[in-house]
């Protein structure tokens, strides 16, 4: 039980790897954020986007704070989203494609401000939240830990590939 990290130890990671990959777009030019040059034939643009809808994704599953409203959000696709309990590659593909004739800007736009609302919402649980087994996780039918720690996870990972980019 004390190896488990506090949200108090987690935040900070969350907000260092969204500022790692912010600061390894920004000054890319618009050519090189539109380029497909990653693996699989995508964009940064198709990063920013995937990236963005999986956080929008969380934020509608986390319940809202005591005393909130639930987030007046809509997540695109969402009623594209399989039953079944493996449906990450499936969802990925699609979201791939919903992004792919988007803008630059209005994904950008989109990412900063999902971003703004995830650190918000976020900075809300508590230790109890993210490991009680008979709180929030019983009312969103998975463990909510996993589920956070994969928020800079995944903003690692896909900074890592991002900066390639920039060597």
């Amino acid at each position: 039980m004390s190896t488990q990290q506090t949200i108090t130890e987690i935040l900070p990671r969350i907000e260092r790897a969204i500022q790692r990959v912010v600061q390894t777009v920004t000054p890319m030019s618009l050519a090189l954020r539109q380029e497909p040059l990653l693996p699989g034939g995508r964009s940064v643009k198709d990063v920013l986007g995937h990236l963005t809808w999986w956080d929008q994704w969380l934020l509608i599953t986390l319940p809202p704070a005591a005393g909130e409203s639930a987030l007046a959000t809509t997540l695109p696709l969402s009623e594209q989203i399989p039953s079944t309990n493996e449906w990450a590659d499936e969802m990925n593909a699609k979201v791939h494609l919903y992004n792919k004739s988007r803008e630059f800007s209005v994904i950008w736009r989109e990412l900063q401000a999902t971003c703004d609302l995830l650190l918000r919402r976020v900075s809300q649980l508590s230790d109890k939240d993210l490991y009680d087994p008979e709180g929030m996780a019983s009312i969103i039918g998975q463990q909510v830990a996993p589920l956070i720690w994969g928020i800079y996870e995944h903003y690692e990972e896909h900074a890592h590939e991002l900066e390639r980019l920039n060597a």
